[in-house]
């Protein structure tokens, strides 16, 4: 009898084991199935912020200037030449030698010319005593004449030969400084009024201004005011001649010339101007104060359209404007912006 209890409760134990091993395996089994990957969310990013480099609109003063270098010329310049063609045999200046009035500047070579006027002058002294001697003896009026007509025609003769001798002799007028010389060397030809040395008066003086751009001078107008520097001292002067000042030429060439040529006079009679040398200048062309003022790379341009852009809440706007005067920095706007507006600058 109690074999048999203890054989049931033997039987009901290992039941027991057995359903608790089957559970723990089930278990386990289920951890071991694969998991279903959960979606992550990609992460939010924040919209960069884009950066511009703008300006306030402002008021201001522009101003466009004519800046450059004039050198001094004179206005009274003489040109040395000789009346007849020949040879050369000497030049005794240089450029920018200081020379006098009255002085010996070249020579012509005329070979026996000094040897042909003693000659000459034997020939109408010969003849001079002819005459006389003629006139002494009672000779009729009609030899006498002969005698006086021979007396004249050497008489002519030597007067010829010593004008050639005084005009190889090539001298300055003039007070003066060398501004040009011929490259010419003692024995090449020279020709008849073609400029061999030119005399600059230093007491007569005024500045030019050469530009390459005629469009450069189109707004300087005749007694416009100009500043000058010389050697760092600032004084006045006013314009002589602009381009649209400049006396009317069908010469093309004159014309073409006058259209790049500026020319200025130094009001100051005590300032220190050195022919050819370079002195500082600056004309004020436009100016125009209490406007609109901006940058010049503030200002675009495409398709013949002119406009800015602003800064418009959160985004840019274009706006057309009119400008003004323009200078290599700045530019004037006329119409199209308000004070206080943000323009963006264009410095890519």
């Amino acid at each position: 009898m109690l074999q048999n209890q203890a054989h049931k409760r033997t039987n009901r134990l290992v039941k027991q084991t057995a359903a608790a091993l089957l559970a723990v395996t089930l278990l386990s089994g289920c951890s071991l199935l694969p998991q279903k990957e959960k979606t992550l969310q990609p992460p939010l990013i924040k919209p960069a912020t884009e950066k511009v480099d703008a300006v306030e609109v402002k008021k201001g003063t522009i101003e466009r200037l004519l800046k450059g270098a004039a050198t001094v010329v004179s206005s009274h310049k003489v040109p040395l030449f000789y009346k007849q063609n020949g040879r050369l045999k000497d030049v005794y200046v240089n450029q920018g030698d200081v020379v006098k009035a009255g002085q010996v500047v070249a020579d012509l070579d005329l070979g026996d010319l000094e040897l042909r006027i003693q000659l000459q002058k034997l020939s109408v002294e010969r003849v001079s005593i002819q005459y006389y001697q003629a006139k002494q003896s009672g000779a009729d009026d009609k030899e006498l004449r002969l005698r006086q007509i021979d007396l004249e025609r050497e008489q002519i003769a030597l007067d010829s030969l010593e004008q050639q001798l005084t005009g190889s002799n090539l001298t300055s007028p003039i007070n003066g400084i060398v501004s040009y010389v011929d490259e010419k060397n003692s024995g090449d030809g020279v020709n008849g009024y073609v400029p061999l040395v030119s005399i600059d008066d230093p007491t007569q003086l005024y500045l030019v201004y050469t530009v390459d751009d005629p469009k450069l001078l189109s707004a300087v107008q005749l007694n416009m005011d100009v500043e000058v520097t010389i050697s760092g001292v600032k004084t006045k002067g006013k314009v002589l001649q602009s381009p649209s000042s400049a006396p009317f030429t069908d010469n093309k060439d004159l014309s073409d010339r006058n259209s790049k040529l500026l020319y200025i006079g130094v009001t100051d009679k005590n300032a220190k101007l050195e022919l050819g040398k370079s002195v500082d200048i600056l004309i004020s062309l436009e100016k125009h104060d209490n406007v609109i003022v901006l940058p010049r790379s503030g200002l675009r341009t495409y398709l013949g359209r002119t406009y800015v852009q602003i800064i418009d809440g959160d985004r840019r706007k274009e706006v057309d404007v009119e400008p003004g005067i323009m200078t290599s920095t700045e530019v004037e706007i006329n119409k199209g912006l308000e004070v206080g507006q943000q323009i963006i600058l264009n410095n890519n």
